[in-house]
Parts: structure tokens; C-alpha cells; sequence
């Protein structure tokens, strides 16, 4: 009996073992590779412009997030998404977390499409999202927050990890430009696939864009063409490099009880900084502060991304 028992531990800690290096190796490849010629989103939650026509954009995004009540983890989210049209986009994120004291784990996959409904600029633009969520219990990435309640591992990790969690969210997008100034707005959804009711949440954000990014904003396409910007760059260490701004995304409540609940439900507000390193490389930063009791009491955010413009036509467009 203790020889059966040894023998299902040592397999079990193999298996961790052999997802953590999974994750890892996952983690690596989206870090490494080509160039940055169009700029990634400035928020870490709020989603507003969909990737221009053919372009390929890659993001790691990394959290170190302090627990309310458990040990302190890391998550990370790597996420590829595509230009298929310029007004719709359809992407791909792959994440998992390694917890203070246990394996790193994988959390799940994500499969996403966002479509903006009108062709050019408006005082409002309207885009509508939806994301199928193929997660188990152990994922803590913070994409969006819902419906009540904490979400940090408090249960075994071995018994989460084998626990489906199926979901697929909506959103509702409304953004707008002022010159270097984005203003943007998501309402979500989320529809429990292995359960009834719907878990609601928001996310808002305002951002001023650097004044030298290394790309420049078609205006008449409202924010959706990137073309090359051709002025010369300013110095490395630059503010003109620099953009800022603010974010926050909190929970609303579920079907049954809908609104806020504010000490049910969790709420983080925090700074948005990006920089552009060159035109191949931007950099972003968010350190949210939780506001409620059921919210983790800091989630440092970093991302970084690049992409591959004209993937699939860099040669027709040679001349």
C-alpha cells in the first residue's frame, strides 16, 4: 500500500514537473522573435482597436499578484492575435501561474474574435468581442473580473487543476480618440458553460499615446491604420517615448443580483505607463491597488509585445 502511494506521488510530481517546463517553454517562444510595427494596446484589461489588416501582433504579459489571504503567485497570459480584415481581429492566449510553494500550473487556453462595427471614426465607436474560455480551477489571470466573491486558489492545487472551468464572455466595446487621448469603455459578460447564469463586469481606461511611438495613427480610420512614422527618433531615455495613463476594472454582480455590491465584489484601479523602446519594441506597466475587501491587495502588471506587419503580402507589395 505505502509502495502504491509513493509511486502515485513520484508520477504526480513528474506530471507537474513536466507541465511547468510546458508552460515555460510556451512562455519563451512568444518572448522572442520578430518586430514591433504597430502598437499593442495601451490597457492591460479595457480593449479597444482592433490589430491592423495583416499584422500579426504577440504579447507576454506577466502579473505578480499579492494574495488577500493565500501565498503570493505570478501569472502569465501569452496571447497572438491576427488582423484578419481592418475591422476584425481573432486571436489565441495561452496562460498558467506559479504560486509561492507550489508547481507552476497550467491555467488554460482562450480563443477570442472582436469586430468593430463601423468603418470610420465616430464619436463613438462600437465594437463587439466574444471569447471562448477553455480554463480549470487553477487559473488566476486577471483578463476581466465578475459576478462576487475573491478568486485565489484555496482548495488543493491538484484538484483544481483537474476541474473544468468553461465560460464564454462577451463584451461590449465603446472607445474614442482625441488627437493622443483614447477613452474606452467594456462592459462584459461572462456565460457559464457547465453552469446556468451570467457573471457581469467592466472595465474602463483612459490613455494619453507617446508623441514618438515609431508608427502614427491614420485619423480618417479612427485609431484601426497604423502607418510607418517617418520623423526622426527622439533619444532613447525620452519622455516623448512615454505614455500614461489610467485603468480600472471591477466586478457588477450576476443575473440574479446585478450592480455594485462593492465589498462583495472585486475593484482595482491603477496607473497605466507605456514606453516606446524603438519602433520594434513597447513596454507597458500597471501597478493596481485592490479597493475592496474580496480584491487581492496589489497586482503589478508588465507587458511587452511585438508584431509582424504584412505577413502573409510582404511580397506583392515589394516592388
Amino acid at each position: 500500500m505505502l509502495t502504491h502511494q509513493a509511486s502515485g506521488l513520484t508520477e504526480t510530481v513528474t506530471m507537474e514537473r513536466r507541465n511547468g517546463r510546458f508552460l515555460l517553454i510556451l512562455l519563451l517562444l512568444f518572448v522572442g522573435g520578430t518586430v514591433l510595427e504597430a502598437q499593442m494596446n495601451p490597457n492591460f484589461t479595457a480593449i479597444n482597436y482592433p490589430v491592423p489588416r495583416d499584422s500579426l501582433m504577440v504579447m507576454q504579459l506577466v502579473d505578480y499578484q499579492s494574495a488577500r489571504s493565500t501565498n503570493d503567485f505570478f501569472t502569465g497570459m501569452s496571447m497572438v492575435e491576427y488582423g484578419l480584415t481592418p475591422r476584425w481581429t481573432a486571436g489565441f492566449m495561452v496562460e498558467g501561474q506559479k504560486i509561492y510553494g507550489m508547481p507552476a500550473t497550467y491555467g488554460g487556453m482562450r480563443i477570442n474574435s472582436y469586430l468593430r462595427l463601423l468603418p470610420h471614426d465616430h464619436l463613438l465607436n462600437f465594437t463587439l468581442y466574444g471569447e471562448f474560455e477553455g480554463l480549470n480551477g487553477a487559473a488566476l489571470y486577471k483578463m476581466e473580473v465578475s459576478g462576487f466573491g475573491g478568486e485565489d486558489l484555496s482548495g488543493p492545487l491538484a484538484l483544481a487543476r483537474r476541474t473544468n472551468v468553461r465560460t464564454f464572455e462577451q463584451r461590449a466595446i465603446m472607445y474614442h480618440d482625441w488627437g493622443r487621448t483614447n477613452l474606452t469603455f467594456n462592459f462584459i459578460n461572462e456565460t457559464g458553460l457547465d453552469s446556468s447564469g451570467n457573471d457581469c463586469g467592466y472595465a474602463w481606461g483612459v490613455f494619453r499615446q507617446p508623441a514618438r511611438t515609431g508608427m502614427s495613427v491614420d485619423v480618417n480610420m479612427g485609431g484601426m491604420a497604423m502607418v510607418k512614422n517617418k520623423t526622426k527618433a527622439p533619444p532613447v531615455f525620452s519622455f516623448q517615448r512615454l505614455g500614461y495613463g489610467i485603468e480600472m476594472m471591477g466586478a457588477l454582480g450576476n443575473t440574479d443580483q446585478f450592480g455594485f455590491d462593492w465589498q462583495r465584489q472585486q475593484q482595482y484601479v491603477g496607473p497605466v505607463f507605456s514606453y516606446s523602446i524603438s519602433k520594434n519594441w513597447t513596454a507597458h506597466v500597471e501597478p493596481a491597488s485592490g479597493l475592496s475587501e474580496v480584491s487581492d491587495p496589489l497586482v503589478f502588471r508588465m507587458g511587452i509585445g511585438y508584431s509582424i506587419d504584412r505577413l502573409f503580402h510582404r511580397r506583392s507589395l515589394a516592388p
